[in-house]
């Protein structure tokens, strides 16, 4: 072989080699590319189900459970058992813009933990009931492995239609707060980008989270953090406040304008210069007469005042100035920085703004007062600090706020709302939501009697409500099915008279009085947590929801024995909704009498039979 080398002729494209087909293929891409206007997408297989999820509508009601409540007719708290879709489309109209704060803690996607697995097909039922991925009422809960094709694809379909119904609940200044670590940070990131939008986004907060140098078993580097991404339903209108000084104790002087700026401690004008102004460098009249200048006190060198004259005037006018002499029978000028009140003259609560570094709040204190506060027992495993939660809703929430927490767990949402109220005087309502999930046989819960997270979490709260001193309690409720007769669904030809004079009342007869109200606050788009009254008229039970006045509210009656002057009473209280049972009812005409009686004494409220 000749050692020289090859002539190629550079004219003839053939002699390089060159895939043409190739080459066409790849000119018919980019056209192709063009025409679609290509663009950067977040995707995952399964997303179109997932927005379509979000999209459909609820089949479910709630059903009350006063006898797991806390002063059931009166609180403000609702405590929600059951899917947490569920519960976010059931609270889509009733609380549509008026939730303050979200805060959630979902599954971590670890690849040993659960997720709601929410786009099984119905033919796939008796398979997934087999396997343990649903229970016989249809709840969707699947652990979901790393080594499964739709490891992230799963955790993403399952986020992607809760936080979408999630921020449409949130109010134009509401936050949300969602905790991770790094197995879904960067994927949580991308999706809640796409839904609040890249301009909503506020902070991704670091938490360290673990006492000492970290976990174990982390590798390369040890990890001791968590995040907590935070964004806004409207960055333009978002709130984040700021966090109580620290050092509140070195404000200790009092003086005249004690009651309205509270205490304050004292500041030198003077301070060194690293940029001299020669309009802060101006004499100062003291007691004596004496005249000094900001450089008088600092070893020659040039110094300035940190207020202008103008500044300094209004200072000693209202009350600002303080001149003491030193050892030296010096005079110093200060500045009085009050506890309530800027340099300005404006009655302010003194705060700094949060860092995104928490740098306190460890799960390991989270799990011993979570088993203090139930005697020594370890029931549940990596709760929140209350203090962490605590700290949230003194950034991100008002003080007379809505907090919603979609995965409750132990409910530490609830305890910390609890808790801030107790510190601040506020009145915050919490909804917490949370799947009865059977916790594990062998476990320390089950032995302890609790068979579902839920009861752990509803007992933690009872606890820590008598702990704190806290009365305000919670509602229980739980997502259900409608609770109409299945004859109702029925066919005319798969009846006969029978069937038809025994469902006059379409309603199962294991529905109480308050399951029917809840049907008609579902289903008339009302808040779910006013105060209920049960009242007597004429002998006969009348239920009362947050009848504050006229037209303001719904009243029941579900009894057998409706008369004309109950009728009248009822109307005369003028509701904004009357409800009836049809079984109340023996005839039409009695109907056509009651709507007679509303039209003629309240012509405003609108009758509903059930």
């Amino acid at each position: 072989m000749s050692d020289r080398p090859e002539k190629i002729n550079l004219s003839d494209v053939h002699s390089r080699q060159v895939d043409t087909d190739l080459l066409n293929e790849l000119r018919e891409l980019f056209a192709k590319a063009e025409e679609q206007k290509e663009r950067y997408d977040f995707t995952w297989n399964g997303k179109a189900k997932a927005y379509f999820e979000a999209a459909a509508p609820t089949t479910k009601t709630l059903r009350a459970q006063p006898e797991e409540s806390v002063n059931f007719e009166k609180s403000e708290n609702l405590f929600i058992t059951g899917d947490n879709l569920e519960t976010l489309k059931l609270l889509q109209e009733s609380y549509l813009g008026k939730i303050n704060m979200i805060y959630i803690d979902p599954p971590y996607n670890t690849g040993k933990d659960f997720v709601y697995h929410d786009n099984f097909k119905q033919s796939k039922k008796d398979t997934d009931l087999a396997s343990g991925h649903v229970d016989d009422e249809g709840t969707r809960l699947i652990k979901n492995d790393k080594s499964s094709g739709r490891y992230h694809s799963d955790w993403l379909s399952m986020m992607y239609p809760r936080l979408k119904l999630a921020r449409n609940l949130l109010s134009d200044s509401g936050v949300i707060f969602i905790s991770i670590d790094d197995n879904e940070q960067a994927n949580l990131k991308l999706l809640v980008d796409e839904i609040f939008g890249e301009n909503n986004f506020i902070a991704n907060i670091i938490w360290e989270n673990k006492e000492g140098g970290g976990k174990s078993d982390s590798k390369f580097f040890r990890n001791k953090h968590e995040y907590i991404l935070v964004y806004s339903k409207d960055i333009k209108n978002a709130i984040i406040h700021g966090v109580s000084v620290g050092n509140e104790d070195r404000y200790r002087l009092k003086d005249d304008f004690f009651d309205t700026r509270g205490p304050y401690y004292l500041q030198k004008l003077g301070m060194g210069s690293i940029q001299y102004s020669k309009s802060l460098d101006y004499p100062i009249n003291t007691p004596d007469d004496t005249v000094v200048y900001p450089s008088d006190n600092n070893q020659g060198k040039k110094a300035i005042w940190r207020w202008g004259v103008d500044k300094y005037k209004w200072g000693v006018d209202n009350g600002y100035i303080e001149m003491k002499k030193d050892s030296n029978g010096i005079w110093n000028v200060y500045t009085k920085q009050y506890l309530n009140a800027d340099n300005e003259g404006n009655i302010i609560k003194r705060t700094i703004q949060p860092i995104a570094v928490i740098e306190k709040f460890s799960t390991t204190q989270a799990n011993k007062n979570m088993s203090k506060l139930f005697e020594g027992k370890s029931l549940f495993s990596y709760s929140k600090p209350v203090d962490l939660i605590d700290y949230l809703l003194e950034i991100g929430s008002d003080s007379n706020g809505i907090i919603l927490d979609l995965f409750a767990g132990s409910g530490t949402t609830a305890e910390a709302v609890m808790q801030i109220n107790d510190e601040d005087g506020g009145s915050r309502k919490f909804i917490v939501a949370t799947l009865d999930e059977e916790t594990p046989e062998s476990s320390e819960a089950r032995q302890a009697g609790y068979m579902t997270i839920d009861q752990i979490s509803r007992e933690r709260i009872r606890r820590a409500a008598e702990k704190i001193g806290d009365t305000s309690g919670f509602r229980a409720l739980k997502v259900d099915s409608t609770g109409l007769k299945e004859d109702v669904f029925k066919t005319a030809g798969e009846l006969d008279q029978v069937d038809l004079l025994q469902d006059i009342d379409n309603h199962s007869d294991n529905r109480s009085d308050y399951d029917l109200l809840y049907d008609v606050l579902v289903d008339g788009a009302l808040e779910y947590n006013r105060p209920i009254t049960i009242d007597t008229m004429n002998n006969e039970k009348i239920i009362k929801y947050d009848y504050l006045g006229e037209l303001s509210g719904v009243v029941c009656y579900f009894g057998g024995n409706l008369t004309d002057e109950l009728t009248r009473q009822i109307a005369t209280l003028k509701p904004l909704i009357a409800v009836f049972k049809e079984s109340t009812f023996d005839k039409s005409a009695q109907k056509v009498n009651v709507m007679e009686q509303f039209r003629i004494i309240s012509p405003d409220t609108k009758v509903k039979v059930i």
